[in-house]
């Protein structure tokens, strides 16, 4: 696990997504043109995990003990599963498609994995009310992602729910911005990119 947690801190993953869900889709992304899956190993799915804090460190450490080689594959070849049946979900929903009962389905059954009850807990000002898992973490890592998912189709605004401007990005994200503005993925990447590719253009028309 010191290769895994080394990855923890590398910063390798991007979250620009405003929403787990986004944020693990964003783990395939195009660089230089390139199809590229971040997910390269199953260190990289739990740097993922504790990085988007579905999964603590101390859980990371008991998944690497208690999961042997082929668990672990199973389990890497599961999460980038899952990650296709979120891309759909939300290319569906970007698209204003309805959603089918395969990828509600899909979501249940993760769902379905994670007995447990409701606890109160003290928080400043008053209480909360958050779910107490009753099954180890290590056998159910995607789990708190599909709670997540859950949780965008009861919740979120599906006109915020976009992709990045840039036909050549496949990123996803959702919008909080306060005019709900946002069309890149990052100001940093693809936003100034794009400007300059239109600055190039206007500019060009200018000559001809």
């Amino acid at each position: 696990m010191q290769k895994q947690l080394a990855g923890i801190a590398g910063g390798k993953f991007l979250f620009v997504g405003n929403h787990p869900c986004f944020d693990f889709i964003n783990t395939q992304m195009i660089v230089n043109g390139e199809p590229t899956d971040l997910l390269e190993s199953f260190d990289d799915f739990i740097s993922w995990l504790v990085q988007a804090n579905l999964l603590t460190k101390a859980q990371a450490e008991v998944a690497g003990a208690e999961l042997n080689h082929k668990e672990c594959i199973s389990s890497l070849e599961q999460a980038k599963t899952f990650r296709t049946t979120l891309r759909d979900l939300t290319a569906r929903i970007v698209a204003r498609k309805s959603i089918p009962a395969s990828i509600i389905n899909v979501i249940n059954q993760f769902l379905s994995q994670r007995p447990g009850y409701p606890q109160l807990v003290r928080r400043k000002g008053g209480f909360e009310q958050r779910f107490h898992s009753a099954a180890a973490p290590v056998h159910n890592l995607l789990v708190p992602l599909a709670e997540t998912a859950g949780d965008l189709l009861c919740r979120a605004d599906f006109a915020l729910i976009k992709k990045c401007g840039n036909p050549a990005c496949i990123l996803y994200f959702y919008d909080t911005t306060k005019n709900h503005t946002r069309n890149w993925c990052s100001m940093q990447t693809c936003g100034n990119r794009m400007k300059v590719a239109a600055h190039y253009r206007r500019n060009r028309s200018r000559q001809v």
